[in-house]
């Protein structure tokens, strides 16, 4: 068997590393597992970064030495072009070189200087980066997701805020057939809960801990109400520092780790998908992952409902784990895969950008192992780079509708036109390219025979670091190989060969909708069979240069295409879906998108009657206050803190925060609330009375036509809308029977 490509996993592959944690001073612990066995590894590394020049560190004078692995500060030139990061500076500790380099920086401009972030000319990682890298060692070597010990673990309370509710609950499970319910019914039992908890995890010792959104909800109110108790959250291993801390990133997000333990967030992985929302119901539900028997609970009900049925909130909890578990096994294998090249933690990978935070390392890897220097700035072509093409033929309804995949076109020409940044005289990035690309169609092919293995979770992973390659290229300034002149030949080029594409479907008589570079969505003649949309497809193929391929992509009963990326299809096995913004997003009641969905249903089916009483329905639900409050609710972000708020109140007033601020209520940035206009007090938070019926009828009733059915519009004429959700309950004097209207759609 072929040793594995260093390039690709690094130049040292080490079999079964679950953890890594390094710090400043030099000291690297790595945790193996190996026959079911954790075994700790104490290494000592030389902590580094890259530089232009020495200016900043000549004040060092004959403490900073030449090639020197043993000295408290050394320095290696390696071969590059003028302006490139030639010097390698290593130290002893990390810390006094870092703080060397700062304080000469600040004599060098004059003001005081804190961070190589805010200097030019320096490339610099994190200890646990600079680590990997310089080690070529990996996460996962040799091993399956499920080798390494999983748990997961949720938090039920009794509000959203550590400030003003409690934990009561705590379902806990692991994919070793482990499964417990943590309870505190009284809050005098909170403490001993937590406590529960951390030796819980000791006891259990896992080497990756999940949940659905973890990061965002369950470790900030577990911290905050260990904080109340005066107690300490230690999650890490033993021989690792104890704790649990915020990792810094610059993210506004707050993101949690510990030592020997990856813990890993299964929302910021759904959150990179194209689905309508990032809830863990509604996802598990789009997956067909939900437990049989599955309870669900309104989040503001589930405290109330534990004190009358505990037995049902029990089961709620552990079908929550449940979830996040099989969930897990579909979003975050691909990260699983990638930790096994990119010289990151695995914690950071479900929400690192795949161009900088994996695509990046993995070449500033293989250009420190040959001791090369690294790029400089580059200077950008003058002009702004352009680009793919993106067009939108048609709007409304259209039936017979086909889509085409420009199957990985950017790669393709990438890898065929030989297109990589003029600042990798390495040639890493074609390498990188041509090999991953290699990986996923081998496992892209496995993964159709059905052959056993992970083979779906490594072609996602492969997908998603090669789509990214011409991204990285076009940048700026955030890619430290960009090249925004080797972008524009990819997009030009892309713009040529969609052009093609386009046009020999346009002679071949079918009617576009909507195309670039993913594909191209159009409609074919009502006599026309799936075989005729097949065989036109492999024709215009036929036309295009190697590497890129126009590959049959499914059929749709109909197609409401409302406006680029934004458009929703009804399949002829009946499976309705919507995609884009402009149809749904997290904010859209639930209300709204029953009567949208319904309604598209309709439309897409040519009934119109369908869709005129969908509309009737919904607005007689409001009306009469069939509704509940919790179905006219939406989600609402909040990004300030409740000080920042406070200082620009009296300014202006919004209304989320103002809701929060009247009831005296704290709240954290980042927090996510529900919220519903009450009637006779405006925006009210949904937990004062979710099962209630005091919504504002008629700002419901007006937002059931101007939020939703308007959404329907380009697929009716401007008379049919009307009189379908505008006119009154009795006809109009030149209004038509409703079962003899149709759909329309217009050519742009």
């Amino acid at each position: 068997m072929p040793a594995p490509d260093p390039l690709l996993y690094g130049h040292h592959p080490t079999p079964g590393i679950v953890s890594v944690h390094a710090d400043l001073s030099g000291r690297a612990l790595v945790w193996r597992r190996v026959d079911g066995q954790v075994t700790l590894e104490r290494v000592q590394f030389r902590p580094w970064l890259y530089a232009r020049d020495l200016a900043d560190v000549e004040h060092l004078g004959s403490r900073l030495a030449y090639d020197d692995a043993g000295a408290a500060f050394s320095v290696q030139e390696f071969p590059g072009p003028a302006g490139s990061l030639r010097y390698l500076l290593t130290g002893a500790d990390g810390r006094a070189l870092r703080e060397a380099v700062l304080s000469g920086a600040s004599r060098r401009l004059g003001r005081r200087v804190t961070s190589l972030h805010d200097l030019r000319g320096y490339y610099a990682v994190g200890a646990t980066e600079q680590y990997l890298m310089a080690s070529g060692r990996t996460s996962f070597g040799g091993m399956g997701f499920d080798d390494p010990h999983r748990l997961q673990f949720d938090l039920e309370t009794t509000s959203l805020s550590p400030d003003t509710g409690r934990i009561f609950m705590i379902a806990v499970r692991d994919n070793q057939g482990f499964q417990t319910v943590l309870e505190a019914r009284r809050a005098a039992q909170e403490p001993a809960l937590i406590q529960h908890l951390l030796t819980v995890i000791q006891e259990r010792d896992p080497d990756i801990i999940e949940n659905h959104n973890i990061m965002g909800f369950d470790l900030p109110f577990l911290l905050g109400r260990a904080q109340v108790h005066g107690l300490a959250v230690n999650f890490s291993r033993p021989g690792g520092p104890p704790g649990l801390w915020r990792v810094q990133d610059g993210r506004s997000a707050p993101h949690w780790a510990c030592a020997g333990r990856e813990i890993v967030d299964t929302i910021d992985a759904v959150r990179r998908l194209d689905l309508p929302s990032a809830s863990l119901k509604i996802v598990s539900q789009l997956y067909g992952i939900a437990p049989p028997g599955r309870v669900y609970i309104e989040g503001a009900q589930v405290a109330e409902t534990y004190r009358t049925d505990p037995n049902r909130v029990r089961t709620y909890a552990l079908q929550d784990v449940e979830e996040v578990d099989a969930l897990a096994r579909r979003v975050l294998a691909p990260a699983f895969v990638l930790a096994t090249m990119a010289p990151r933690p695995y914690h950071r990978l479900p929400y690192a950008g795949t161009a900088t935070g994996m695509l990046e390392p993995m070449l500033v890897r293989a250009y420190l192992h040959a001791r090369h220097a690294l790029p400089g700035d580059v200077a950008g072509p003058g002009t702004p780079h352009q680009g793919g093409a993106v067009h939108l033929y048609a709007e409304g309804v259209l039936r017979n509708v086909v889509k085409a995949d420009v199957a990985s076109m950017y790669p393709s020409i990438i890898r065929h036109e030989r297109i990589g940044p003029s600042s990798d005289p390495l040639g890493v990035f074609l390498h990188l390219m041509d090999h991953l690309t290699a990986l996923r169609l081998h496992h892209k092919a496995a993964a159709r025979r059905g052959d056993p293995g992970e083979h779906e979770a490594i072609h996602t992973a492969m997908k998603l670091v090669v789509n990214s390659g011409y991204g990285y290229l076009g940048a700026g300034r955030l890619a430290l190989f960009q090249d925004p002149a080797a972008a524009d030949r990819v997009t030009r080029r892309g713009r040529e060969l969609l052009g093609q594409v386009v046009e020999a479907l346009r002679v071949r008589g079918v009617t576009l909708i909507e195309a670039d570079t993913d594909g191209v969505y159009f409609s074919t003649p009502d006599h026309w069979s799936e075989a005729d949309a097949r065989t036109l497809i492999a024709e215009v193929d036929r036309l295009l240069p190697d590497g890129v391929a126009l590959e049959y992509d499914g059929r749709a009963r109909a197609m409401l295409s409302h406006e680029i990326k934004n458009y929703a299809l009804l399949r002829y096995d009946g499976t309705l879906e919507v995609r884009g913004a402009a149809f749904e997003s997290s904010r859209t009641e639930p209300y709204g998108r029953a009567f949208l969905h319904r309604a598209l249903r309709c439309l897409l089916a040519y009934d119109l009657p369908g869709v005129q009483a969908a509309y009737r329905d919904a607005r007689h639900a409001l009306e009469s206050r069939g509704c509940r409050n919790a179905d006219v609710a939406s989600r609402v972000r909040l990004t300030k803190t409740p000080e920042q708020y406070a200082a620009t109140r009296t300014a202006r007033r919004e209304g989320a925060y103002e809701a929060l601020h009247v009831l005296g209520r704290g709240w954290r940035a980042g927090e996510r609330i529900s919220l519903y206009h009450r009637a006779g007090h405006g925006l009210t938070p949904l937990d004062v009375n979710p099962d209630g019926r005091d919504y504002d009828v008629p700002h419901y009733v007006a937002a059931l036509t101007s939020a939703y059915a308007t959404r329907l519009r380009k697929g009716l004429t401007p008379q049919d809308f009307r009189q379908l959700f505008e006119s009154g309950a009795q006809p109009g004097l030149f209004d038509q029977p409703v079962d003899t209207m149709r759909p329309v759609w217009t050519p742009l």
